[in-house]
């Protein structure tokens, strides 16, 4: 499981095609096999992660979602983003209501579940048409994806992204050059050893003598 999740990780750090700027609420399309739907509007400002380029849509991943957004309508980039995905955004039942239904879609006909206030809401985005959010309920382990209506939730959208890049990692410094002694000292010969040595000795030798002779 650990190994999964380390995968997965740098899936995410990596994708395949680099990464796009949505400069503007666009929409995030899934695919059938026939045709392609809008789920919700992707918001500006965050980042998909490009992992096929296609003749009309480029097949992109959102947060834990797979999907298409059309092809040129998010701008690439050549970095990797320091904040790629929002990381808050909610929806909450108005006071008025302690429960809401859970529609499988945006037009709010076919009921999936029950939303209550004890319920953690993450919100994906505005639903393309209509007043409906497309929604994760519950925790990313154990969830279900449908849609509010408008009038029963309050949402909050994510702050304003950082669209800046990752810093390059700092090079390894320079090892420091060891030090030199300031002071080296040459090899003596043995005559001048012998010469140091006199010239030492001599000296005290005649000082002794003096104050020797002086008492």
């Amino acid at each position: 499981m650990r190994f999964a999740l380390i995968l997965i990780a740098l899936a995410i750090a990596s994708p395949a095609g680099g990464w796009c700027l949505v400069t503007e609420p666009i929409p995030f399309y899934v695919f059938d096999g026939t045709s392609y739907t809008a789920l919700f509007m992707l918001p500006e400002t965050y980042f998909v992660a490009l992992e096929q380029r296609g003749e009309e849509y480029d097949r992109v991943s959102f947060l834990d979602l797979e999907g298409y957004v059309r092809s040129g309508s998010a701008e690439s980039v050549d970095y990797e983003p320091v904040s790629k995905f929002p990381a808050s955004g909610s929806a909450e039942l108005i006071k008025s209501v302690s429960s809401v239904w859970l529609y499988a879609d945006a037009r709010l006909s076919s009921v999936i579940g029950e939303v209550t206030a004890a319920d953690d809401v993450f919100l994906y985005g505005a639903a393309p048409s209509g007043n409906a959010f497309y929604v994760r309920v519950g925790t990313p382990d154990d969830y279900i994806r449908g849609y509010l209506s408008g009038d029963a939730v309050t949402v909050t959208y994510p702050p304003t992204n950082d669209i800046s890049a990752v810093a390059p990692s700092d090079p390894d410094p320079e090892p420091s050059p060891e030090p030199s002694d300031p002071s080296p000292q040459a090899d003596l010969s043995p005559f001048v050893q012998i010469v140091l040595v006199i010239s030492l000795t001599v000296p005290a030798f005649l000082l002794v003598f003096l104050l020797s002779a002086k008492r």
